[in-house]
């Protein structure tokens, strides 16, 4: 297959791969553009590439890698809580390519993700994304087989031992009615309603990135919760304008203000109460850039 034809049918493969890994569009966009872009310089003066898809892997997941070492000093310095950049998607719109399985591909997941090393992030996602055997794995992350084995068995308990969602998951249709209640109470202001869907032991993480007001820590329990977003809504809601959209294959909310966006709610469910259990709120405008309404 000519390599551009190999771009365009498999692009959204491989920047699956890389968001996932990065939790970053921007990047993951740029890092499998300038792979195939190397890719096409290598091929004019090389064609002893055997099995270019796998070549393409190592490429993409190598960058990764060293993006994944170079932004951990970025994120110990950064203002507030680092949340991943939110994927906006049309209602009716594309899924986000299906390379790892669909309970894997929410938001709250990818926060998840944050919690692993690039080590372990990266072995997490070869073995769940591209199914790589611990032989292919090793190679890549640079350790032994066992190692492999050790550092995939680590991530997997960081992982599970993060999420709150049991496996019996609460109904997708009640989610988006739930979505949609708390979507008409933050339009209205009714408080009282979005307070309803919280569960007990709701946490709340905003990320404003030090360029817009946000809690700098996770604000916790229900009361709490509830009074920020109160305080949120009556101080910077008034000229805006609140719709569900999907973001990361579930629903979420987005603000806009003019016709921009301004902000994104996702959102994690307690799958045993059907409440919410988790709220994270993107305003930082440099994770929203690369989303389009």
């Amino acid at each position: 297959m000519d390599l551009e034809d190999l771009y365009k049918e498999y692009k959204k493969y491989y920047f699956s791969i890389a968001y996932y890994l990065l939790g970053s569009i921007g990047a993951a966009e740029d890092i499998v553009q300038d792979v195939f872009v190397k890719l096409i310089e290598h091929e004019k003066t090389n064609n002893e590439i055997t099995d270019v898809k796998a070549y393409i892997n190592k490429m993409v997941v190598n960058r990764c890698m060293n993006e994944l070492k170079s932004s951990r000093k970025k994120k110990e310095s950064y203002i507030g809580i680092w949340l991943p950049e939110p994927i906006l998607q049309e209602l009716n719109g594309e899924p986000l390519e299906r390379t790892i399985q669909s309970d894997q591909l929410s938001y709250s997941y990818l926060v998840l993700m944050e919690s692993l090393s690039p080590r372990e992030r990266t072995a997490y996602v070869l073995r769940n994304a591209l199914g790589l055997q611990h032989s292919e794995i090793s190679e890549i992350i640079q350790t032994t087989e066992i190692n492999s084995r050790k550092i995939l068995s680590r991530a997997q308990r960081k992982i599970k031992s993060g999420q709150s969602e049991s496996k019996s998951a609460m109904p997708s249709s009640l989610k988006n009615e739930y979505i949609t209640q708390f979507k008409y109470a933050l339009s209205n202001g009714d408080i009282q309603v979005i307070t309803n869907l919280l569960s007990n032991d709701i946490t709340l993480t905003s990320d404003g990135g030090g360029q817009v007001r946000a809690a700098i820590n996770v604000i916790e329990g229900k009361q709490r919760v509830s009074a920020l977003i109160s305080g949120i809504v009556y101080k910077f809601f008034s000229d805006k304008m609140v719709n569900i959209a999907i973001v990361n294959n579930q629903q979420g909310i987005v603000v806009t203000q003019n016709g921009k966006l301004t902000g994104i709610f996702c959102f994690e469910w307690n799958s045993e109460t059907y409440k919410i259990n988790r709220i994270f709120y993107v305003v930082n405008p440099d994770k929203l850039k690369y989303t389009t309404l």
